[in-house]
Formats: structure tokens, C-alpha cells, sequence
């Protein structure tokens, strides 16, 4: 049976999407027998794709996409002086 699992992030800005894919692109290149991903980035927005034979490989690389994910958004607001905490409207 076929996974797959598609992830669309919206960023605050291009500046940020670019930081943002930069930063995964690299992690998720040669990716094991089996298993494909793909991203894709246009402006502020990054789109994952991740397909597998196994539901359980895609949800674990998915988790760890979002782990990346969050890594990275405790780092940028950190570098960028807002104390590391989301700004909500």
C-alpha cells in the first residue's frame, strides 16, 4: 500500500521561506530505498511531500519534518529579538 502525507507551510514572509527551505533541503536529500520527498517553495510558502510503502516511515519522517520544522522557528525568533515566542494576532 502506498502513503503519502503533503505538508504546506505559510511563512511570515519570502525571506523566511527561503531560510526555512535552505535549511531542510540539505537533510532530506538521498533519502532511503522506498521512501520520496520532495519540497517545492514559492515565496513565504514550502510544500513537503513525503510517499512510502509504509504509512509508519511516512508518518515518522513527517514528525521529524515538523520537529525540524519547530527547531527552526525557536532559532529564528531567537536571532530576530522577540524572545523566542510566537507573535499571535
Amino acid at each position: 500500500m502506498k502513503s503519502r502525507a503533503k505538508l504546506d507551510l505559510r511563512l511570515s514572509g519570502p525571506d523566511v521561506g527561503e531560510s526555512l527551505f535552505s535549511v531542510l533541503a540539505p537533510d532530506n536529500e538521498g533519502a532511503p530505498r522506498g521512501l520520496r520527498l520532495s519540497m517545492t517553495r514559492r515565496g513565504a510558502s514550502i510544500g513537503m511531500l513525503i510517499e512510502s510503502d509504509s504509512i509508519s516511515t511516512v508518518i515518522s519522517n513527517l514528525l521529524a519534518l515538523l520537529r525540524d520544522v519547530a527547531l527552526f522557528e525557536e532559532v529564528w525568533l531567537l536571532s530576530h529579538g522577540t524572545g523566542g515566542r510566537v507573535q499571535r494576532a
